[in-house]
């Protein structure tokens, strides 16, 4: 019997791992399945990386949780390495357990510093636990319908206390907004004193072929909340905030503690996933790998056809496929990919399958990849009749 609880909305893989080293994991009966989701896009670095492993069973030897009270030398640490990293000077960072932890601090913390009664985001941004635009209870939200061509003229900017901006996640649908776009929003916010907070969660740590997603535009955020990647696996995450927002704002009565804030093992973890991104070149390896996958994507879709779309940057990708009266064409991808021992995300009630692999990923991982969904785009296609 299964006692397990999933209230995510998601289907469940009734498969039990045991064990996993890269992009591969190991069930109970020996069988291995390729990745693609690099878990729930947090283990950028691959699973049980050799290194990150090391760090957690050295500090875990040490000294695991301290209290919110108290410090440890490796917590200031890890904030200036996060500091540098995010090109925030001389701000402060807060390190919690889940991405929706980092988001939730950053948005409560808003109210703290703006007495406007709304926050922006954009049209079906996901912002973690959170929730999507009309889950969030309690908070007044103004959505940017950036994709059905809404004007920025639209927004009464003098009523917004923030922009809350995930950069390319859009409900995991991986729709990078126009530059221009997100210029004249920003520009718009900071004229009024609006606040720029952007969520990371998903687009951070090299994901995008960049340290992060803002990276991609031309912003300098006030707040950013960061997770997945950041630990490889292991519960942390981070909001960090600028310096100018703590010179300029009494943040003094603002209160948000949790049991396992700035725990030493974290901030471990963390120092150690940013040496091996930067000491192994994974965000170069990133971009060009995307660029790649991107490459032989389209191929496949001029070839086979069933692929509406392809999006992404970096190893961060969407295949959006064509509607079907019969049938759900990612659906059946993504069946076919499980029976090839693939696993890849879909996005619930929409045409589009998430490929994340680990930025460490193997290229005979990427072949046995494309080989793969070319023989099942091969065989829809004779199933047809088309060829």
């Amino acid at each position: 019997m299964n006692n397990i609880l999933n209230s995510t909305g998601h289907n469940v893989i009734y498969k039990n791992f045991v064990n996993a080293e890269n992009s591969i994991l190991f069930d109970t009966e020996g069988n291995s399945y390729l990745d693609f989701e690099s878990g729930v896009w947090c283990t950028s670095l691959g699973h049980c990386h050799p290194e990150v492993t090391r760090v957690i069973t050295e500090q875990a030897s040490r000294m695991i949780h301290s209290g919110y009270c108290y410090l440890n030398p490796l917590i200031n640490d890890v904030a200036e390495n996060i500091l540098r990293i995010t090109g925030i000077n001389s701000g402060k960072c807060v390190f919690l357990c889940s991405g929706s932890e980092a988001v939730e601090y950053a948005v409560k913390m808003v109210p703290h510093i703006s007495d406007r009664p709304y926050l922006l985001s954009l049209k079906n941004s996901y912002l973690s636990a959170y929730g999507s635009s009309g889950d969030r209870a309690g908070t007044n939200w103004v959505e940017f319908d950036w994709m059905q061509n809404q004007q920025v003229d639209s927004i009464d900017f003098k009523q917004i206390s923030a922009f809350v901006f995930e950069p390319g996640s859009a409900s995991g649908l991986v729709h990078f907004p126009p530059e221009n776009v997100i210029s004249e929003i920003v520009k718009r916010v900071r004229e009024e004193g609006g606040l720029i907070v952007v969520n990371e969660v998903t687009t951070g740590m090299g994901r995008t072929g960049s340290w992060f997603g803002y990276n991609h535009y031309d912003i300098a955020p006030d707040i950013v909340a960061l997770g997945k990647g950041l630990g490889n696996g292991y519960p942390v995450s981070c909001t960090v905030v600028s310096g100018k927002i703590l010179q300029k704002y009494d943040i003094k009565d603002f209160h948000y503690s949790q049991s396992h804030q700035n725990d030493p093992l974290g901030a471990a973890v963390v120092n150690k996933v940013i040496e091996v991104i930067q000491e192994e070149g994974l965000i170069k390896r990133s971009k060009v790998l995307g660029n790649e996958m991107i490459k032989r994507l389209t191929e496949l879709k001029d070839k086979y056809g069933f692929i509406e779309d392809i999006r992404g940057k970096g190893l961060m990708l969407a295949v959006e496929f064509e509607e079907s009266h019969t049938s759900s064409y990612a659906e059946i991808i993504k069946s076919e990919l499980l029976k090839r021992n693939i696993i890849v995300a879909k996005r619930p009630g929409y045409e589009a399958l998430r490929i994340d692999p680990a930025l460490t990923v193997k290229n005979e991982d990427i072949e046995y990849f494309f080989c793969s969904l070319e023989e099942v785009l091969k065989g829809m296609l004779e199933r047809q009749g088309k060829v």
